[in-house]
């Protein structure tokens, strides 16, 4: 018997929400990581215990100076940045996490994003001509991570496919409102306006909302009386050329999404709505264009790739959208990826998140040892979760661990020492070659591992 015809329609969107919500109710246990650790859930609890407010340019390490949070994780000790980025996100997750914060409310906290998300791409696939096509997006390694981070990432994704909506049904109000908005998530939601503008010149009739993402981001600004810097720039036209192909090869053929090309023939063919394709591939080739200039890569040379993988989820998962067109099933082999390392960083997949819970395996462990009085080196990352008993990888603090960098002098490492690597990220390769050593201790998830090993010998001891 055939679901009614309502059902039908609504069928891809009521699944997308579905998976969405889904994946984050079966993963509430996955840990906190990178910027959520020790940046994002950190600015929630200031924002849980002050109540809403803006931190202004030149401010933020004094306000966090003045939390009354303990214990906070060691990034936090070593300095920062004079700069906040906009308060929305941090704001949604002080209201979440209140006076206890725990792993599962941070992770309810994505769920509302998450769902918009996604349907908000399912929606977005209907208006291309293929009701499925959306949940394209749904099978991007990256997009699946990142729903288990609390980044400020999240909820731009999540705005993101509803101002696209707005924009091609002439819903200029509704656009010029989300438009506004999506700076105040994060400063790149100003990009927006690439494609506003696309559609005032196909319908040859100028609109002041097409340019409420830049107001939206000159309110910021004038509010916190600056903006964030770009991470890097090129050196050189041939270095931004090598950027711009780094950054194509992730929006376009990294895990699975060469597959995704193979649609490309069928935005071109009969019933295509040809003005919304360009006007949404315009918003693909800007955001492409912005992070080959001023992504975490840029300037760096081809060989050094890790980057930010979450600064080109909007543009691609529109990318994914459009491929996906004509045959939505060309976006699953992307699946295959979804628990696979990745050259360009942790964000690229769901094994960074399976690294941490290989760091919460080996916590009793490093907790055991440092109980009886060993000396435990881990990278500032794992220190970070062994602080916070709210990122999930420990129940209580573990302290008195030292922490290791890049610049670390093997001379503080003595006989006796364990030393812990951890999957991702962590610098131990030069001290590992600089003393003997022997295996102490190893725990996996899937593809990740963290190693423990003891010194036996200094490298200047005879």
């Amino acid at each position: 018997m055939l679901a009614p015809r309502r059902f039908r329609r609504h069928a891809p969107a009521l699944t997308a929400a579905a998976l969405a919500a889904a994946w984050v109710l079966l993963n509430l246990d996955a840990p906190l990581v990178e910027d959520s650790l020790f940046w994002w859930v950190p600015k929630g609890l200031l924002a849980a215990q002050d109540g809403p407010g803006i931190v202004f340019a030149g401010d933020l390490p004094a306000a966090m100076a003045g939390t009354q949070t303990t214990g906070m994780p060691p990034q936090w000790t070593g300095g920062l940045p004079n700069y906040a980025h906009p308060p929305l996100w941090y704001w949604w997750l002080g209201l979440w996490m209140g006076d206890a914060p725990s792993l599962a409310r941070i992770h309810l906290a994505a769920l509302l994003p998450s769902v918009a998300m996604a349907v908000g791409f399912a929606l977005l696939g209907g208006r291309l001509g293929h009701r499925w096509s959306g949940l394209a997006v749904l099978a991007l390694p990256p997009v699946l991570a990142q729903v288990l981070r609390a980044d400020l990432d999240l909820p731009l994704l999540a705005v993101f496919p509803w101002a696209l909506l707005a924009l091609l049904d002439r819903r200029w109000r509704s656009f010029a409102l989300l438009g506004f908005l999506a700076p105040w998530l994060k400063e790149p939601g100003v990009i927006l306006a690439a494609p506003a503008v696309l559609v005032c010149i196909a319908d040859r009739q100028p609109r002041l909302a097409a340019l409420s993402p830049l107001l939206g981001l000159g309110a910021w600004a004038l509010v916190h009386g600056g903006l964030a810097q770009p991470e890097r720039l090129p050196f050189t036209l041939s270095g931004w050329l090598t950027d711009l192909g780094l950054a194509g090869r992730i929006l376009l053929w990294e895990q699975g999404r060469w597959a995704l090309l193979l649609g490309m023939w069928g935005l071109w063919q009969r019933g295509a709505t040809r003005e919304r394709a360009m006007v949404l591939g315009g918003l693909v080739l800007t955001w492409w264009v912005f992070f080959a200039t001023v992504g975490f890569f840029a300037g760096r040379g081809s060989l050094d790739t890790l980057t930010h993988i979450r600064y080109f989820l909007p543009g691609m998962a529109v990318a994914a959208v459009l491929l996906a067109r004509r045959w939505p099933l060309l976006a699953v082999p992307g699946l295959w990826f979804a628990w696979q390392p990745n050259a360009f960083g942790p964000e690229a997949s769901v094994y960074g998140l399976d690294a941490a819970r290989a760091e919460r395996e080996a916590a009793p462990w490093i907790a055991e040892q440092v109980a009886e009085g060993r000396r435990v080196w881990v990278g500032s990352y794992q220190a970070a979760g062994l602080s916070q008993p709210w990122a999930g990888i420990v129940d209580e603090p573990v302290g008195s661990v030292q922490i290791y960098a890049l610049d670390t002098d093997p001379r503080a490492l003595e006989g006796g020492d364990l030393l812990v690597v951890a999957a991702y990220g962590e610098p131990a390769g030069a001290l590992l070659k600089a003393v003997q050593h022997e295996a102490a201790g190893e725990w996996t998830v899937r593809h990740a591992t963290v190693r423990a090993f003891e010194v036996t010998r200094r490298w200047d001891q005879r």
